[in-house]
């Protein structure tokens, strides 16, 4: 492997442990934190088939991480069209989200946006890239 890789193998690891802190720190699981993380993104009421799809966790890590926010009266779960089923956050929970992942997503935007616009624009460009070359590499294992 080449010493460049490598060391971004350990910025990769190093920034999940700091996310993986951060979720200790607020109370709850890697798995909880990203499905609050995509509701304060999508809002309340957002079926639950986009925490899978956005999150990248399978379908019973999802229901799993769904069932102790619902226990912590967080979220509910209640039909929605066809055979899709929506999470609705609490008062608490939207309470639980500004306390919580609202805080951790203020720190991303302030380091965001302390980049130039040519450095913000060059940094997400290139993890699309690699992340669509990662994809079509695995696609042909």
């Amino acid at each position: 492997m080449k010493v460049e890789f490598k060391e971004f193998n350990s910025i990769i690891g190093k920034i999940n442990g700091i996310y993986h802190e951060a979720a200790l720190k607020m109370g709850m699981s890697d798995s909880e934190r990203d499905i609050l993380y995509v509701l304060c993104d999508k809002g309340s009421g957002c079926n639950q088939s986009v925490l899978y799809k956005e999150t990248g966790m399978t379908r019973s890590t999802v229901n799993s991480a769904i069932r102790k926010l619902e226990n912590k009266g967080i979220l509910y779960l209640t039909a929605g069209t066809g055979r899709n089923t929506c999470v609705v956050l609490t008062e608490k929970g939207e309470k639980h989200i500004a306390e919580t992942v609202g805080k951790l997503i203020k720190i991303e935007n302030s380091i965001y946006l302390g980049w130039t616009p040519a450095e913000r624009q060059f940094f997400l460009r290139l993890n699309q890239k690699f992340a669509d070359e990662l994809n079509d590499g695995v696609q042909k294992l």
